[in-house]
């Protein structure tokens, strides 16, 4: 009898602790995920506020981004067309505009990608296309140019530094002669003053690769090719090709829509900038996009019209010179230009009469006084 009231009561233990244990279990269950929703709301709530911190800030840009295709975009703004190529872990800027407008490039920039900018390849020296290089130097990107350009640098610096001199010189004149010192004499002592001062000797102010012709690399799968074009905008124009996008940048070699400057007194030629637009419809095809130096994204086409305008303009006026006819004949003659003017040719950076007084010098070195040269008789 006891050892039955002894199981029975055994019996009744073990079924109330496996009540209580299976109870138990299932409060544990709820409880957990209870406490796993609870860390999903956090977590959830931790990476919203980690994603709001994320986020880029507001900016507004002053640069017109262009998506030409794949990784490859054209920025525009004050100054020449921007190429931006990025690829799987750096970037490519080509040309950097001025110098104030830096922080804009770099800020547009950055809400594109956030990968770094690695290289800068300048087209030519104008400030409206390497303003900005001592900014982007100083945010550890590497510049590339033809070696004409870090030419064109230090000759601007010595012929600043030439004409502080001559001011210098004609300042002590003006104070020795003002003294009662005759002119010679006191040019003379003057030279000599100036002639104590240490000036600064040249010093590239950023470090810049530079090469004489043709440049290519390989930069994240893209084969880029930098070549040289001979004596077309300036004497120091390169072009750059991504041979895989197919997207071609010429820099001032061509610009869309406009008359080129050909900027003879820094090496450019009418014959060279024509064998430069020449040089890019051999790279180029018809699925080809192009980047010009100034104006919107062009086509093969677009060059070839550009191309055309070009040597029909440089014969007629070899025509009229050979007919005699001075540069103000040629000038008043509104039928030579009336097609490209109807298309907004002259409402560029060059006008008309600029662009044709260009090439009609051009024809003049060719062909100095041939038959006698041009006469006053416009007849």
């Amino acid at each position: 009898m006891k050892r039955t009231l002894f199981l029975t009561l055994l019996a009744l233990q073990i079924g109330f602790i496996s009540a209580y244990s299976q109870d138990s279990a299932k409060k544990d269950k709820k409880s957990r995920k209870k406490t796993e929703k609870v860390e999903k709301t956090i977590n959830k709530a931790e990476l919203i506020e980690a994603e709001k911190k994320a986020e880029k800030p507001t900016f507004v840009s002053n640069l017109k981004v262009v998506h030409i295709k794949d990784s490859l975009f054209m920025l525009q703004g004050k100054g020449g067309n921007i190429g931006l190529y990025i690829g799987d872990q750096e970037a490519i800027l080509i040309d950097s505009q001025f110098a104030e407008a830096t922080p804009d490039i770099l800020n547009t920039v950055s809400q594109l990608t956030l990968k770094p900018v690695k290289f800068l390849i300048n087209t030519h020296f104008h400030g409206d296309h390497t303003g900005g290089n001592k900014n982007m130097s100083d945010a550890g990107i590497t510049i590339f140019a033809q070696e004409n350009v870090q030419k064109k640098f230090r000759d601007e610096f010595l012929k600043k530094q030439n004409d502080s001199i001559n001011q210098l010189v004609e300042s002590a004149v003006e104070k020795f002669t003002g003294n009662g010192v005759e002119r010679e004499e006191a040019e003379g002592r003057a030279k000599e003053t100036v002639r104590q001062i240490k000036f600064q000797p040249y010093e590239v102010e950023y470090p810049m690769l530079t090469f004489s012709e043709d440049l290519n690399f390989y930069f994240n799968n893209e084969k880029v090719m930098v070549f040289h074009v001979h004596k077309a905008h300036t004497d120091g124009d390169a072009m750059i090709y991504f041979t895989n996008s197919n997207v071609l940048h010429t820099g001032d070699a061509y610009v869309k829509d406009t008359y080129p400057f050909i900027d003879v007194a820094n090496g450019g030629s009418v014959e060279g900038y024509i064998a430069g637009l020449e040089k890019i419809l051999m790279v180029a095809d018809e699925e080809t996009k192009i980047i010009p130096g100034h104006g919107g994204l062009a086509t093969l086409q677009d060059v070839k019209y550009t191309a055309s305008m070009l040597k029909f303009l440089t014969s007629r006026i070899t025509y009229h010179y050979a007919d005699k006819k001075s540069l103000e004949a040629v000038l008043a003659m509104p039928e030579l230009t009336k097609e490209f003017e109807d298309k907004g040719f002259g409402k560029g950076f060059i006008k008309r009469e600029a662009f044709l007084k260009v090439l009609y010098e051009d024809v003049a070195r060719k062909n100095k006084w041939r038959n006698g040269g041009p006469s006053d008789d416009n007849d």
